[in-house]
């Protein structure tokens, strides 16, 4: 495993994707900004992407309108021309929560490269401001890129996640642009703001949903599933693999709280079903 710092000042973060988006087979990226400025200096990495990664999504978040129109419609435009880029919408979260992650996966050959920090999809994120980034580099396989891949799952699949569509997008447009001009100001008694964010979030209730596949179970996740019987199933009976799964991670001593840690992820990714006492039942077969 490699560990390294990315902060902007003796390493860009620009630079450090310009050089991992084109060669990366499969690539994640949740943030919870991303402004037309950030996109545009990663334009000509991705347009080398599209040629050869197999997927690239995009997890965006949308909390205080602070993603710039601009930049979501340029992103949603591009799922479109293409099929291998996604396009992912956080609507909102319980009030006073913010979704505020940084994190970006690149997955080449089954090495992963893991970068976790400050830095958001926006110019000051990637190139002008001083930033806090950890660049793990590690094997798909080891458990902190497990991890990180957990983190990201959860993350794609809550609840208010969204496949946005045009009609979402110029909603937004319109909130975001009432933001700015009230600067945050008395927006709880604005009758106009108040319409709109109603209509927003009616209107996600229409969207779709992302839908899981064989590759949102990496590492843990991916040997989880595999054991899981189309039957139902008790977590008592699940300790029974305890033993294989032992041999796969030597290194972890607490491999039943993991085993339930995986599968309360796959119950939040909709893959399982809790039925209650310890109970499970699949209802995704991917």
């Amino acid at each position: 495993m490699k560990v390294t710092f990315v902060d902007n000042m003796s390493i860009p973060m620009v630079s450090v994707l310009s050089e991992t988006i084109p060669i990366s087979d499969d690539i994640r990226i949740a943030v919870a900004f991303v402004s037309i400025k950030g996109m545009a200096l990663i334009e000509e990495s991705l347009k080398l992407a599209t040629n050869s990664a197999n997927s690239i999504e995009f997890l965006v978040g949308l909390d205080m309108n602070w993603t710039e129109p601009g930049a979501l419609k340029l992103l949603y435009n591009l799922s479109l021309i293409n099929n291998k880029i996604t396009c992912i919408c956080l609507s909102s979260l319980k009030p006073y929560y913010t979704y505020h992650p940084k994190l970006y996966l690149f997955n080449k050959g089954n090495k992963v490269k893991s970068i976790i920090g400050s830095s958001n999809l926006t110019e000051g994120g990637l190139k002008k401001n001083i930033e806090a980034n950890v660049i793990i580099e590690a094997s798909i396989d080891d458990e902190i890129i497990s991890d990180a891949y957990d983190t990201y799952n959860r993350l794609k699949y809550h609840p208010q996640r969204v496949l946005p569509d045009q009609e979402f997008i110029d909603i937004y447009t319109q909130l975001a642009k009432l933001t700015r001009k009230e600067q945050n100001k008395n927006l709880i008694r604005n009758a106009k703001y108040a319409s709109l964010n109603k209509t927003f979030l009616e209107k996600c209730k229409s969207l779709q949903r992302p839908k899981v596949t064989s590759n949102d179970l990496v590492g843990w996740l991916k040997n989880i599933y595999k054991l899981i019987p189309n039957n139902e199933f008790t977590t008592q009976q699940f300790y029974t693999h305890e033993p294989e799964l032992a041999k796969l991670y030597p290194n972890n001593k607490n491999i039943r709280p993991k085993i339930r840690q995986q599968l309360q992820v796959l119950r939040d990714m909709g893959v399982i079903k809790h039925l209650g006492r310890s109970r499970w039942i699949k209802s995704e077969h991917i």
